[in-house]
């Protein structure tokens, strides 16, 4: 949708130099109208190919898809624990958000991004753009509903054999292959400590009951793959899959 402004004051500042208001309202204006788009990536579906930059990935993603747009969301779920620590390092550089779901059933990576996907359209709406990286199946009825009811614009990537249903639902589709097939090899990192790691917290309340602060700590540390080994008194320790997991 176009929008003009109709005026072209000129102002005069205390200096004598000319300043169009209209031009700079204009501007003014325009970066607040710009649509949404946010970026929900089933990384266990479609995973960065081995050896390669996912900075550079990311990047594609946005030099591609976010043009007239503002950048709403990007976020990915996984089990940090069974995914490369490297790519998920080179993810949390490039600003992408990384939730952490443990694997204990078959789909509770996909459950996490539905509900992920459905708090976004909730909060932005139409003219909002949702692109989701992934060929399962199970997001079609979203996919749909997002589209139909909700007047969400639908980007799909997929993996190159996506069911008809899930491609259906999507106003543009591309593989993942066009996005991925030019990536630089990724640049050597240093390489990251995989010994377990274990933080003590300190000054615990001691009127509370264990259980409510377990499900506290776990709250605040599920993200980064945290598990609560052990209360005693006011002081709790928890222990990560290493020190950089850790320092988050």
């Amino acid at each position: 949708m176009e929008m003009e402004i109709l005026f072209h004051t000129i102002m005069t500042d205390p200096k004598g130099s000319k300043r169009n208001i209209a031009a700079r309202f204009q501007n003014a204006l325009n970066l607040h109208v710009l649509p949404p788009i946010g970026v929900f990536w089933d990384i266990e579906n479609c995973q960065v190919p081995k050896g390669k930059s996912a900075i550079a990935l990311v990047q594609n993603i946005r030099e591609k898809f976010f043009k007239d747009h503002r950048e709403a969301e990007f976020m990915c779920v996984c089990d940090i624990n069974k995914e490369s620590k490297v790519v998920i390092q080179e993810l949390l550089f490039a600003q992408v958000t990384v939730v952490h779901i443990s694997a204990t059933s078959k789909n509770a990576a996909d459950d996490k991004l539905k509900q992920c996907m459905k708090r976004f359209v909730d909060t932005h709406g139409a003219p909002a753009t949702l692109l989701l990286i992934s060929d399962d199946v199970n997001f079609a009825s979203d996919l749909s509903d997002f589209r139909h009811r909700h007047n969400i614009r639908i980007i799909l990537i997929h993996r190159g054999h996506a069911h008809p249903s899930l491609l259906t639902c999507a106003h543009e589709h591309y593989t993942f292959s066009t996005i991925t097939q030019d990536l630089p090899v990724r640049s050597p990192v240093k390489s990251v400590d995989n010994r377990p790691c274990e933080l003590i917290v300190s000054d615990l309340p001691i009127n509370r009951k264990e259980g409510l602060i377990k499900n506290r700590l776990l709250k605040l540390s599920n993200n980064c793959g945290g598990k609560v080994v052990s209360i005693n008194g006011s002081k709790a320790i928890i222990r990560f899959a290493n020190a950089d997991f850790a320092s988050r």
